[in-house]
């Protein structure tokens, strides 16, 4: 019998209850602890998963076992000879890839929302049987590895530790799964959901791109890969690294069909998401802040490098779809300018540095408020652009971000050793030869914006800076607010130091008159629109219960819009940036001829 052995059942789906049992071989004599994660590795916001266990009893010899929780996340076992059951239900109805999910058409799970973690225990070898629902049809997708199922996928599977173990998410359902190999590695895209999509093209495109992140690296630190994609309704994105697979989840609109016209920008958005995830198995997965080795699962893991790991990756996902061919240059450039624009529109840049962001994700991040746009910044955003950034400023100095990545996963392969919080100066200079610390004192640890005209003039890109307003843009514009949604005068945002917060207004409030005449929101925004600069108007509006009214005067103020064209002339930098980067002679001796770091 294994150490730990767990058991999975799907009994009855329509409760959305998962039906665990867990089977502690020997059981700590002086009474066994268990846990359940608070947050899941890739995601940092303590979720709690706890919460979701509907009632838990345990068993010994056929005899009861008394058990009782001793915090929000942990239980405390009776002492009694091994073995020792655990019998517990897991509440099941989030369709994110960060939990689980479960009902008539679709069963998926993370094992950190399923499996209890056996205290003191942690590096046992676990095995985890998977039960065959009574549904006609149901397959089984997941890349933890198997010792004995059927064709359907379902029966034994092994993971040598329990860390191990909760990063095989599983996927079960009637399953579309499309088989591929990149680089010789084989990789499945495994489809669940309602869709039409033309799988074998998908299939193509992620080859492509799978090769390309290959070669970037120089190799994969997988033997197989999967891609587990939910084709949902268009409210739903998202996506969660593993280290041997990635749950996706995307509108089933975004993914081309056979014989229709697909949207060329929605199907980019796809593979970027692709690309994100996929980049994490070598950076976050394997290279990694020192945090994140063997964090606590109970509680937070503090890194003020989110700006380098996500950031980073954000930054390369939708590059490698332009090295890929999978996107023309000027449909990047056209992205690039989205997210500049995006990034310049967000006044809390000038107040939160990128690495108190990322130290803050805990409670911020995952937590935005109607303040947020005034007091915070992304750090996949701004780490996206700061990377941008360094890379560019390295190729005028004969040297890229990509010889630091490079760099970076030599290092992991040679050691194994994690990145130290506060050594991305030394990093830098170590790989590449030059120091940026004055840069990374600008962008990092200041709230500077990056010098993005001197930076794409010497690629031979016109920057341009422009205000435009548009729809609902306009009121931001001339109000400093912004609306729900088009359809809605409940107000998001008020901007800091304009027209609305002068007024008094505040998010949540609902405008229901202007100049005493009831308005819609585009009856709003074309008032404003035609409103002289410097008049005002009175508007009425709910606060809560509460009926309340204001003046309130427009004032036109500048939102930029960001617009990036390549200029005629053919331009050596610009060239070796949108191109896959060759390996060095020297990143090729640096690579290890067989095994690598766990």
């Amino acid at each position: 019998m294994p150490a730990i052995h767990y058991q999975v059942r799907l009994n009855q789906p329509s409760t959305h209850l998962f039906e665990v049992e867990c089977t502690i071989s020997k059981p700590d004599p002086q009474g066994q602890q268990v846990s359940l994660p608070a947050w899941i590795p890739g995601s940092y916001l303590v979720r709690d998963f706890a919460r979701h266990i509907v009632s838990m009893d345990a068993m010994s010899h056929g005899k009861s076992v008394a058990i009782g929780k001793i915090s929000k996340h942990r239980w405390q076992c009776a002492p009694c000879k091994g073995p020792l059951t655990l019998r517990y239900q897991v509440y099941a109805y989030d369709l994110s890839v960060r939990t689980a999910y479960l009902d008539g058409e679709r069963g998926y799970f993370n094992g950190s929302s399923l499996f209890v973690c056996v205290d003191g225990q942690e590096h046992a070898p676990c095995q985890m049987t998977l039960h065959a629902p009574d549904i006609q049809g149901w397959q089984v997708g997941t890349a933890l590895p198997a010792i004995k199922v059927n064709r359907a996928g379902f029966g034994l599977y092994e993971a040598p530790d329990y860390r191990a173990l909760i990063d095989y998410p599983v996927e079960t359902g009637k399953l579309d799964i499309v088989s591929f190999k990149a680089a010789g590695i084989p990789h499945r895209l495994i489809v669940s959901g309602e869709h039409q999509a033309d799988l074998k093209r998908i299939a193509r495109d992620l080859k492509t791109l799978c090769e390309t992140h290959i070669g970037f690296f120089g190799n994969a630190p997988f033997a197989r890969y999967d891609f587990m994609l939910y084709a949902a309704g268009d409210d739903q994105y998202g996506g969660l690294e593993h280290r041997n697979s990635t749950s996706l989840i995307c509108p089933r609109s975004w993914l081309p069909s056979a014989g229709t016209e697909t949207d060329t920008s929605r199907y980019q958005d796809f593979l970027g998401l692709c690309s994100h995830e996929y980049f994490h198995a070598w950076h976050v997965k394997r290279m990694r802040p020192q945090a994140f080795v063997e964090p606590e699962l109970g509680q937070e893991a503090y890194t003020r490098l989110l700006w380098v790991f996500e950031g980073f990756t954000a930054y390369y996902d939708t590059l490698m779809l332009v090295r890929s061919g999978l996107m023309s240059p000027e449909e990047y450039l056209k992205d690039l300018a989205k997210t500049i624009t995006r990034y310049l529109r967000t006044p809390g840049r000038h107040v939160q540095r990128v690495d108190e962001s990322s130290f803050d994700a805990w409670i911020k991040l995952y937590k935005p408020d109607e303040n947020t746009p005034n007091a915070q910044i992304s750090y996949y955003l701004k780490g996206s652009l700061v990377a941008l950034a360094i890379d560019l400023t390295l190729r005028s100095k004969g040297s890229s971000l990509d010889v630091l990545m490079q760099g970076l996963w030599r290092d992991y392969q040679l050691t194994g050793a994690a990145v130290p919080e506060e050594q991305m100066d030394a990093l830098i200079l170590k790989h590449t030869g030059h120091n940026l610390r004055k840069l990374l004192d600008k962008l990092v640890r200041g709230t500077e914006d990056p010098a993005f005209r001197k930076l794409f003039a010497k690629l031979g890109i016109d920057y341009q800076e422009d205000a435009k307003p548009a729809g609902n843009q306009s009121l931001r514009t001339a109000w400093g607010l912004q609306l729900a949604n088009e359809q809605d005068t409940r107000i998001a945002h008020v901007y800091r130091n304009s027209p609305a917060e002068e007024a008094g207004l505040a998010a949540q409030d609902v405008i229901i008159a202007a100049d005493g005449i009831k308005v819609s929101a585009k009856q709003l925004q074309d008032q404003v629109a035609r409103l002289a600069e410097g008049a005002s108007l009175k508007l009425h509006f709910f606060r809560r219960d509460t009926l309340r009214q204001c003046r309130i005067v427009k004032r036109t103020q500048t939102v930029a819009e960001c617009a990036l064209s390549i200029l005629a002339e053919d331009n050596p930098l610009r060239t070796s940036w949108l191109a896959t980067p060759k390996i060095s002679q020297q990143r090729k001796a640096g690579k290890r001829k067989s095994g690598m770091p766990a």
